[in-house]
């Protein structure tokens, strides 16, 4: 499954110019300064922890004395008592850690190879650099407010690689794979939810009625998300001479510059074109969302919650359904409270302390495992820029001495 890749000189004139690795990356932001994008993100997450945490026993969840022993099945454990001699508050068994822990990593991997075929109709990125790309970008798009984060993997993708064999792909190219895997990953989670939500009683699923409506939302939004990146596909020249005739009234510049954006947007829209790399990629986006509700059930029975499996995808989907809300840096308090949204209709207590304790064990879990990756990431980055650079200069005839080895 290959795709002719474009030359380097394809990228647009709208593109970044020259990213250098190792860096920070100029992310682009709007109309809005980073200060008040951090301001927004700052108080989304001020008044998620609020509301999430209003009842909470923040006694019983942190005051006390943690330890490592055997649990009441003979598991190994890490648990929360109100004092050494007190009784479990809280618990979690140290398989479930390891369990959760390799979950994840095997998530990381499958995000990162089903990016590939997105990007075959540009350029055939390495894995490597996609691994280490991809790991700055998840990072960043989980840390940082706002989903400014999603447009680190394309801004570090304009860097062309010759020493990896990889061609410049071009910014807007980039965008549009983020934009595919966004509304697919909306459709599958959303219908993920509603087929979870149709085995709960209704006169439960009554007394929870934001769930169900949360479901709806999130279908029209990723639905028409979907109809939108056809429709552009299908008009492509109508949107070019629209884009043309609007914008060059004001400006003939901005509007070519905008319509080597579109085009390079649209193009990057190309794996729709073929079924094996739409199949492909769809297969391992499936198996992504599966592993990953599946994980949280792993946890949530190591913190020895009761709960079916199908639970663990409802919170699941719930998480990602609340994230179409602008998110707070690191995703703080949004994370937790949209994850135990529909844990009553489990019968579990959303405010009993094993229940937020896994809430936050989670959150901190995921967090934990993108930071790390990320920060490889981006130290992996720096040495193939300096891999680069040394080839630069040594092309040049220039190489310094403490570059060499």
């Amino acid at each position: 499954m290959t795709s002719p890749a474009l030359q380097p000189d394809s990228t647009p004139a709208s593109a970044p110019s020259r990213v250098t690795l190792g860096k920070p990356l100029p992310l682009p932001t709007g109309r809005l300064p980073q200060w008040a994008r951090w301001a927004i993100g700052l108080a989304i997450g001020v008044l998620f922890t609020w509301w999430s945490s209003r009842s909470w026993p923040i006694d019983a969840l942190f005051g006390g004395v943690l330890s490592v022993g055997r649990d009441a099945t003979g598991e190994l454990a890490i648990q929360h008592r109100r004092s050494e001699a007190g009784s479990v508050l809280w618990s979690v068994d140290l398989w479930a850690i390891g369990a959760y822990s390799l979950i994840l990593f095997v998530i990381h991997w499958l995000r990162v190879l089903r990016w590939k075929p997105l990007l075959l109709p540009y350029a055939d990125v390495p894995v490597r650099v996609l691994n280490r790309v991809g790991a700055v970008g998840f990072m960043a798009v989980f840390l940082l407010p706002l989903r400014l984060g999603e447009l680190a993997r394309p801004l570090m993708l304009v860097q062309p690689r010759p020493l990896e064999g990889q061609a410049s792909v071009p910014f807007g190219a980039g965008l549009a794979s983020i934009a595919v895997e966004r509304v697919l990953d909306g459709l599958v989670v959303t219908l993920m939810l509603f087929s979870v939500l149709i085995q709960i009683p209704s006169a439960t699923l009554a007394r929870h009625p934001e769930v169900e409506l949360g479901a709806w939302i999130a279908f029209a939004v990723f639905g028409g998300a979907l109809v939108a990146l056809g429709l552009t596909m299908v008009a492509r020249d109508w949107t070019l001479r629209t884009t043309r005739a609007v914008v060059g009234v004001v400006s003939k510049g901005l509007a070519e510059k905008l319509i080597g954006l579109v085009t390079s947007f649209v193009d990057g829209l190309a794996i729709l074109k073929s079924p094996w790399l739409i199949l492909e990629f769809v297969g391992m986006t499936i198996t992504y969302w599966g592993l990953a509700g599946f994980g949280i059930y792993v946890l949530a029975r190591g913190f020895g919650l009761d709960i079916p499996v199908v639970a663990a995808y409802a919170m699941m989907s719930c998480v990602v359904v609340g994230m179409m809300i602008p998110n707070s840096p690191g995703n703080v308090g949004s994370f937790w409270y949209f994850l135990l949204m529909p844990v009553g209709l489990y019968g579990l207590q959303g405010d009993s302390p094993r229940t937020i304790a896994f809430a936050l064990g989670l959150w901190f879990a995921q967090t934990a495992q993108q930071t790390a990756f990320g920060v490889w990431g981006w130290w992996s980055e720096g040495r193939a820029a300096a891999r680069e650079r040394r080839q630069d200069r040594l092309a040049s005839g220039i190489a310094s001495p403490d570059l060499r080895g």
